[in-house]
């Protein structure tokens, strides 16, 4: 990949950020309302941004529309046009192109045609025009800002710039188009840094820059020229209004020798010589260092290809597996020092584990902010009004989980507007506000990510999905069903109550793929509901799909192993059962509380090896469910490196991976959600052919 290649990639991610961030500006009702001028100083930030990158590297289509867009904004800026729902959705159309032209330029495809948006744009534009040619109307004042003469610009690049594609010389020509630079100095002295030196790195920025402009205009609109640069460099603009003090205050801002800039500038005539020497006489103690005012320290950020953070959480987990194997061997020889050498090396091969999963952690606030767009278009679509809140937004989940988690939350929302809130007149009628309520919130709960989709509707009308349910052959004859089976029973494929097929219900296909995408990231869902107030939907998660603290124990002479933060307590099997009739019992009374148990060799289907006196019961729990597990024995806890089993072995129940212990044997991972609900349902605790 060439230099000019990366330079594009660059522009579109960063573009692509963008767009989205203008995407939640214009979603954004309570920043609108509140704080106007911010908001929409925001938004042209990010699409003058846009339209800046497109036009150097020549992206012509991009830079037409922005540039439509931008001057559209500054109208509205100006108080020329004034917003309107139908403003607001131009605009979103918009930005949807900006984003599909982007995205072509990724996938190297023909950028979409803009004629459409365009036509939708120019109505706002020539509406202006036509305005001020019917009606007169006084110029509007110029800004207090605007100058005429010669501005002083200090320009402080980072070091690094030129290793980021920034070129300094470039963006001070682009400065020079929108006036006259009639004088530039190089500055090396207050850089600190001798290009004489054995550690100077020709990448490295080492230059400073002091600039006369002679121009009309601002101070923003000479940062404007600068806009790329900003993050990157220390720029400083002083107008021609200047007296020598803000010189002097510019001089001690800015890193470096104090007195060598002083004199640079009386060199420049930016100073007169007396100036200078009057301020040099009053110097108290003129040998002394200056007195540097500290610049402000911006956080730094680097883009890193997802394939090469995968790749190091696979080379992490090879050594933790690596790392058992050899501290096994440690064991087997009883040499206390290797042994002990071997605990530190453990200790320290954790911290680079825990600090490589976090590299991969995001916060999940970026992957809810999406669906404000999905609830708006949803909810016009049905002819609703929906109101989103997010909550949680700053919890942090695994950047896979992010990745698959859009479509099974996409559904959710949707389904959420399409079959649980009521039109406004519904929820009038019921003693409710005509706006509906989407909650999204996420929090950690025992070692899971928990996310919650809920609404302030109807809730789910359990005789109609019971009645539909029959209808289908999912339930047969008088059976009994508790409500939690009913509510599963939307889980089930082809099930739908919807009369009429629409694009967003009816067909039967979405709730059970949803499920089914959730139970493929080792997670689960569950719902609960009340009619006339309302659902909840609650998808639990394991923090990492990579590395896991596991518990492990044995069962009929093979290994197993489940997630340490899912385990409550172990006890011996023996001592809860003490008194009972019979040891075929399947609960326990425990702490007054009944826990129901699952014997896996009964469950797998194997032959037990040990008997009762013998097997332990491992209490675990997820979210508020909780069972007993009876093993044989306990192992004890066990640095887990997840593996998949391979498509052959997909969709196999209560198996949820493998993993490679230190002696090389495989141990199987077991899925805790599926153990627990065969535990509390009695017909699915023994299927001796499932592993046969």
């Amino acid at each position: 990949m060439t230099e000019f290649d990366r330079a594009v990639q660059v522009f579109i991610n960063e573009s692509l950020e963008l767009t989205d961030d203008v995407e939640q500006l214009l979603l954004n009702q309570t920043l609108l309302d509140e704080q106007f001028s911010e908001w929409i100083d925001e938004l042209f930030r990010a699409i003058h941004t846009i339209k800046g990158s497109a036009g150097l590297f020549g992206f012509d289509e991009i830079t037409t529309l922005t540039h439509l867009l931008e001057s559209l904004l500054a109208q509205m800026r100006d108080g020329q046009t004034r917003l309107d729902d139908g403003l607001l959705a131009t605009l979103i159309e918009s930005n949807d192109v900006v984003r599909q032209q982007v995205s072509a330029l990724s996938q190297a495809q023909p950028l979409p045609n803009t004629e459409s948006v365009v036509a939708r744009l120019t109505p706002y534009l020539i509406q202006v025009i036509t305005s001020s040619t019917e009606i007169h109307t006084p110029e509007p004042e110029k800004s207090v800002d605007d100058c005429s003469g010669v501005w002083h610009i200090s320009l402080r690049p980072e070091p690094h710039v030129l290793e980021d594609g920034l070129d300094p010389i470039r963006f001070i020509h682009y400065l020079g188009t929108k006036g006259e630079l009639e004088h530039i100095e190089l500055v090396t002295e207050s850089l600190h840094v001798s290009i004489k030196e054995e550690s100077f790195q020709p990448q490295k920025s080492y230059l400073g820059y002091e600039i006369r402009f002679n121009a009309f205009t601002n101070k923003n609109q000479i940062l404007d020229a600068f806009d790329f640069l900003l993050n990157d460099a220390q720029v400083e603009v002083l107008s021609p209004e200047s007296s020598f003090d803000d010189y002097v205050a510019l001089a001690e801002r800015l890193t470096g020798s104090t007195d060598h800039l002083m004199s640079l500038w009386a060199g420049m005539s930016v100073i007169t010589p007396e100036q200078y020497r009057n301020w040099q006489s009053h110097q108290c103690e003129p040998d002394s260092e200056p007195t540097y005012r500290p610049n402000i320290v911006t956080s730094k950020t680097l883009r890193v290809e997802a394939e090469k953070l995968d790749r190091l959480i696979d080379l992490v987990g090879e050594m933790v597996i690596m790392g058992a194997r050899t501290n096994l061997l440690a064991h087997q020889t009883g040499n206390e020092p290797l042994i002990e050498s071997m605990a530190m090396l453990e200790r320290l091969v954790e911290g680079i584990r825990d600090s490589s999963l976090q590299l991969r952690m995001v916060q999940i606030g970026d992957t809810f902010n999406k669906f404000k767009r999905i609830a708006r278009d949803t909810a016009q679509e049905l002819g609703k009004h929906v109101e989103l809140i997010v909550s949680g937004a700053e919890t942090e989940l695994d950047k896979t989980f992010v990745e698959k988690l859009s479509d099974p939350l996409t559904h959710l929302v949707r389904n959420a507007i399409d079959h649980g809130l009521e039109l406004a007149a519904d929820r009038v009628a019921a003693g409710k506000p005509n706006s509906g309520v989407i909650r999204l919130n996420a929090y950690h709960d025992s070692g899971s990510i928990v996310i919650e989709v809920s609404d302030d509707g109807k809730g789910i009308d359990e005789e109609r999905v019971l009645s539909q349910a029959k209808a289908l052959g999912l339930v047969h004859g008088e059976e009994v069903l508790t409500k939690r089976e009913i509510w599963n029973l939307i889980f089930e494929p082809g099930f739908s109550t919807s009369q009429t097929v629409t694009d967003l219900s009816g067909r039967g296909v979405g709730m059970d793929v949803v499920k089914k995408n959730i139970e493929l990231l080792r997670g689960n869902i569950e719902i609960s509901s009340e009619q006339g107030k309302g659902s909840r939907f609650i998808i639990r998660l394991p923090l990492t799909l990579s590395i896991v603290d596991g518990f492990m124990f044995k069962v009929a002479g093979g290994d197993y192993v489940i997630p340490l933060d899912n385990v409550v307590e172990c006890l011996e099997l023996s001592e809860v059962l003490q008194g009972a009739q019979s040891t075929s019992k399947r609960y326990v009374h425990l702490r007054d509380e009944v826990l129901p148990f699952l014997r896996l060799a009964e469950w797998f289907g194997i032959q037990r090896t040990v008997d009762s006196e013998q097997e332990a019961l491992i209490v675990i729990q997820l979210g508020s469910l909780r069972a007993g597990l009876v093993v044989d024995s306990l192992s004890g806890e066990f640095q887990t490196v997840v593996k998949p089993l391979g498509p052959l072995f997909e969709g196999l129940q209560g198996i949820s991976g493998a993993t490679i212990l230190g002696s090389g044997e495989v141990a199987i991972i077991l899925d805790i959600f599926a153990l627990i609900q065969t535990a509390l349902n009695p017909s699915d605790r023994v299927n001796t052919e499932r592993f046969n």
